[in-house]
């Protein structure tokens, strides 16, 4: 992205961006990461109180600084963003099972984001405790450096926003009103008289 800020960069270019990433590519990512429809159940579950929230594999003070990167990734303006879908959630059921074996890498990713969350701010080390403003600047350098972590995070944050409402994320479709995308009715067999044969098994 060409802006200096993640905020601007997403809140500029919401609609062209989102629609091209969620309609196209997350389903097809929701059926290729095993795990990935449980972490979203998981997600909802706990939006609605029927899953406490708790955290598997984050400590209280990862949590709350993952929380606030994906705040920023997909910040609540006039309309939903990660907090609001629990994105926190997903991430940690996410990193309990599917990507398990990345969860060394994710945090040395986060130990990174600390070094410049110190770098700039000295005598704080946590993203959390930044300003907001500071906050877009060491996501902004994240970005621009390509860091992993950075691309890693906001792949989740876009999951967990946009990914059909059956797989237990985008609660309300909230997501898809986002983007303005209409979920309409699809076929699916049987079709009707001219199949009917072929639904019962006899082709």
């Amino acid at each position: 992205m060409a802006s200096s800020s993640p905020e601007l960069s997403l809140t500029t270019s919401r609609r062209s961006f989102f629609s091209s990433l969620a309609v196209g590519g997350l389903g097809l990512m929701t059926t290729e990461w095993p795990g990935l429809h449980d972490a979203l159940a998981h997600a909802a579950a706990v939006r609605t109180g029927e899953a406490p929230a708790r955290f598997d594999v984050f400590t209280a003070t990862e949590a709350a600084d993952i929380a606030a990167i994906a705040a920023r990734i997909m910040p609540t303006t006039d309309t939903p963003g990660a907090t609001e879908a629990g994105v926190i959630h997903f991430i940690d059921r996410t990193f309990r099972d599917a990507a398990a074996p990345d969860l060394a890498d994710f945090r040395k990713g986060l130990a990174a984001v600390r070094e410049r969350v110190t770098a700039r701010r000295p005598g704080v080390s946590r993203f959390a405790l930044l300003p907001i403003a500071d906050q877009d600047a060491v996501l902004a350098e994240l970005e621009t450096k390509r860091e992993p972590i950075f691309g890693m995070m906001r792949f989740m944050v876009m999951v967990g926003m946009f990914a059909d409402p059956k797989y237990g994320g985008n609660r309300g479709e909230v997501g898809w009103k986002l983007i303005g995308f209409e979920n309409r009715m699809s076929n699916a067999p049987p079709f009707g008289y001219y199949d009917a044969e072929a639904a019962r098994g006899n082709y």
